[in-house]
């Protein structure tokens, strides 16, 4: 059986239509990602101010603690006193700064995400814009 062939001109809005297809598949990969990223981004900076909240906690506890190490005359309480107030020290530098300098970080780098799909996104408006216009061109002919 005899295929028929297309005509030059029916052969190139079959290419403007793939290329449209393309670029709406590539949109919407793009699209899909940034919401993902976005959650990320979300996330972790939820992370870094539940950090600083324990930071806080800790800041208050250290005062408080330093008060009563003031206050007191018994010598087994300061040392009790002085092993907690140590505890929160510990705390607010070994666990939550350092939490917090991860998830800036990531949030530095899901924002680079962020920028590189919305460019993405950008492109494929243009690219739209473009084929639609030389569909229109070409309708023309």
């Amino acid at each position: 059986m005899a295929q028929d062939k297309l005509s030059p001109h029916e052969g190139r809005f079959q290419y403007f239509d793939e290329q449209i297809r393309k670029q709406f598949y590539r949109k919407s990969a793009y699209l899909k990602q940034l919401e993902e990223v976005r959650k990320l981004l979300r996330e972790n900076e939820k992370e870094i101010k539940y950090n600083e909240g324990w930071i806080q906690f800790h800041k208050n506890s250290i005062e408080e603690h330093k008060k009563t190490i003031k206050e007191t005359c018994d010598l087994n309480k300061k040392i009790n006193q002085e092993k907690k107030l140590k505890f929160h020290e510990e705390q607010i530098e070994t666990h939550h700064k350092k939490y917090i300098e991860y998830h800036k970080k990531e949030v530095g780098a899901v924002k680079n995400e962020i920028e590189i799909f919305e460019k993405g996104i950008e492109r494929c408006e243009e690219q739209l814009k473009f084929i639609k216009g030389k569909i229109d061109e070409n309708q023309g002919e």
